[in-house]
């Protein structure tokens, strides 16, 4: 992948991501007036059960995501034709096989009863998991577009279509609220976009790669089991992924009631989507890992590798001075103090979103590379974790004993395990990581601590803390790594693609 391309990428990946969070701040008050906290919780309890439909993907995504990458790099389009084909109906097997398990599940399950909400809310909740669910299965086959177009090196456009249609989608919420439809319209639109965006894809990409086609005689047999040994252990890490990030809403839905899982949520969703930026620009040279590594181009490997920490560091370090500074006044403006979920838990959050900032570039090695088996292994481990110390210590603290067992699962685990692999395959030590990652925030990172602490003594309240806060601290944390830390060369280097970036 050429630097204009992976830079146009990130610039749009920017632009798509930035919408979906200004979206998200528009709309989670709104959810909050029409929906209240009860009903609103309860739509992010059904979301993150839908979420783990995303196991019937079992990996086939990031197989035929890898797959692409490595034809591509060889210019091997019939080889492209095949792959795409094969995933597409490997999906359709698996999807209808789960569709009859999901259906079943659904209808038979006292879900009303399991999930803690009030008067004729209970009568919502199977219909609303049910289209939610069909829905979510129908989109899974869609997915072999979108990751074949980013894995041709066309990153940009795959996250354009991702702007358009998340316009739609926010467009199509905001209706479903002020005509008070409920949740069930929100399950419809959802899904409804979901799939249209699919439908999109396949045409753009069939435009794109001569000869596309979703006929059977490009299903390969053998390339389908290709597809799913590497994808098993995606599939781990799914189940761990979910059992990670998905379960919390789940429990504090069952122990504590929807109404408690609203400002959970809320605070964990928005932290998280602030850290999605920056994991999409790292996922933007995933094609490139997986050339590299094809091309057993080791020294390329670790020099993206070093480069790609220094700046997720960088993002995690200065991410974590405004979220302390800012973060708390920001959320009781935006959703207010009633459903601001409390100062113990966002602090714990921000823990555990500086610890996922600075893994983004050891799982895109271990992903890009398909050496994740271990990853997946011990991120089984976490998740298992996960749930056990959060069901304990939900009934001891609330909702902040899920966000501590949450924090203490992933330190105890991939905190550390993730870039002792990344390490085995880049050779990216502790010595590396001491002198070219560490040691350059040291001046800017003191700074920052100072001004912080400084900001924290003055007796400003409401939108000047937040302002003030946030301009003060980026203008010492900024210039001081940019002036002191970076090399004049690095300098050079980065105002040259700066200005690749204005004039691509």
């Amino acid at each position: 992948m050429t630097i204009k391309r992976i830079i146009a990428g990130t610039a749009v990946s920017f632009l798509n991501t930035g919408i979906s969070i200004l979206s998200n701040l528009i709309l989670v008050p709104i959810y909050l007036y029409y929906l209240g906290r009860e009903q609103y919780g309860l739509w992010l309890v059904v979301l993150s059960i839908v979420s783990y439909l995303g196991l019937s993907n079992i990996g086939i995504a990031q197989s035929v995501s890898n797959f692409v990458a490595a034809a591509n790099a060889k210019k091997d389009y019939s080889g492209i034709r095949s792959i795409v084909a094969t995933g597409f109906w490997l999906y359709v097997i698996i999807v209808s096989i789960a569709a009859i398990f999901v259906l079943g599940a659904v209808l038979l399950t006292p879900l009303d009863k399991l999930i803690k909400v009030s008067g004729s809310l209970k009568d919502v909740v199977i219909p609303v998991l049910a289209i939610s669910s069909i829905f979510f299965l129908l989109q899974l086959p869609m997915t072999v577009f979108r990751v074949t177009l980013r894995s041709l090196n066309l990153i940009y456009k795959e996250q354009l279509f991702g702007v358009i249609f998340t316009l739609i989608q926010f467009i199509g919420v905001l209706a479903i609220l002020l005509f008070g439809i409920g949740i069930v319209g929100l399950a419809v639109v959802y899904g409804a976009v979901g799939l249209l965006s699919g439908i999109v894809l396949f045409i753009y990409v069939r435009g794109i790669v001569p000869g596309l086609s979703l006929s059977g005689k490009f299903f390969d047999n053998k390339l389908a089991k290709g597809l799913i040994a590497p994808g098993i252990y995606f599939f781990t890490l799914q189940l761990s992924g979910g059992l990670i990030f998905g379960t919390d809403n789940i429990i504090i839905g069952a122990v504590l009631g929807t109404a408690a899982v609203a400002p959970y949520a809320v605070a964990f969703r928005f932290l998280m989507m602030s850290a999605g930026i920056v994991g999409i620009m790292i996922s933007n040279m995933l094609p490139t890992i997986t050339s590299l590594y094809a091309l057993n181009d080791r020294d390329r490997l670790a020099e993206i590798y070093t480069n790609a920490l220094r700046f997720c560091f960088g993002i995690a370090f200065l991410s974590l001075f405004l979220l302390i500074s800012a973060g708390p006044d920001f959320m009781i403006k935006w959703v207010g103090a009633d459903n601001y979920v409390g100062n113990a838990t966002f602090y714990l959050f921000i823990c555990l979103i500086f610890i996922q900032i600075t893994l983004w570039p050891s799982d895109a090695i271990l992903m890009g590379t398909t050496q994740h088996r271990g990853y997946a292994k011990m991120a089984v481990f976490e998740g298992i974790l996960n749930v056990a110390l959060s069901l304990w210590w939900v009934h001891l603290w609330g909702v902040i004993g899920v966000a501590a067992g949450t924090l203490a699962a992933r330190l105890a685990t991939n905190g550390w395990f993730m870039f002792y692999r990344a390490y085995a395959i880049t050779g990216v030590g502790t010595r590396v990581f001491m002198t070219k990652i560490l040691k350059p925030f040291i001046v800017p990172v003191s700074g920052a601590l100072i001004m912080v602490y400084g900001l924290s003594q003055m007796p400003l309240t409401g939108w000047y803390k937040i302002i003030i806060s946030v301009m003060s601290t980026c203008l010492v944390f900024i210039p001081l790594f940019y002036f002191v830390s970076l090399s004049r060369d690095k300098r050079i280097e980065i105002n040259r693609r700066i200005r690749g970036l204005l004039w691509a």
